[in-house]
């Protein structure tokens, strides 16, 4: 008898990873993964409870993709922080169905617009950086973080959803316009209140 294949939690997840990012999340299943890994279902149902364990898991592994995207774009760029927006306009063009499940179904539940900046990791660091590069405090930098989120997530949207298109340089100039924009007001804000 040939020996047993194991297949791992890492095998699970990359295999639903796949799926969602062809098909989208609604077309995970224990079938549908089983049949990308070439098993029957015991083998997931061994390593996972259930199927809402798996897809914790392949929410957690498509936010980890997701956040070495946006550290990637904001160390390597010489952008900093623009770069994070146009990285993430550029996640929901070319990871569509990723985007999706991160941002644009249930699971994404932030709360109140103060929650977005400093809920995700890697957030403090965006916001210290956006406090040194402008020269406001922290707290206004992170009034920023939000206001730009909110900018940047729009924009994205529309591309995930295939509502419109958008080059790379249209993005470059509305996210530079805006964070110009804002981070006028905020420091004449802060002027005022000084």
């Amino acid at each position: 008898m040939p020996p047993r294949v194991r297949t791992s939690e890492e095998d699970i997840v990359n295999a639903a990873i796949e799926i969602v990012r062809e098909k989208g999340s609604e077309a995970v299943n224990a079938r549908s993964v089983a049949e990308r890994l070439g098993c029957s279902v015991q083998p997931i149902f061994r390593v996972f409870s259930s199927m809402d364990e798996v897809r914790a898991a392949v929410y957690k592994g498509a936010e980890e993709i997701y956040n070495r995207a946006m550290m990637t774009a904001m160390h390597e760029s010489g952008e900093g922080f623009l770069a994070m927006g146009i990285a993430y306009v550029l996640f929901a063009k070319t990871e569509k169905n990723l985007f999706r499940l991160l941002f644009m179904s249930g699971a994404f539940n932030q709360g109140s617009a103060a929650d977005i900046a400093g809920s995700t990791q890697g957030d403090d660091e965006v916001i210290a950086l956006i406090s040194s590069m402008t020269g406001i405090a922290k707290a206004k930098a992170q009034e920023l973080f939000t206001a730009i989120w909110f900018t940047v997530h729009g924009m994205a949207s529309l591309l995930a959803t295939n509502s419109c298109t958008l080059s790379d340089e249209e993005t470059r100039r509305i996210l530079k316009m805006t964070f110009e924009g804002l981070c006028h007001s905020l420091k004449t804000e802060e002027n005022l209140i000084k």
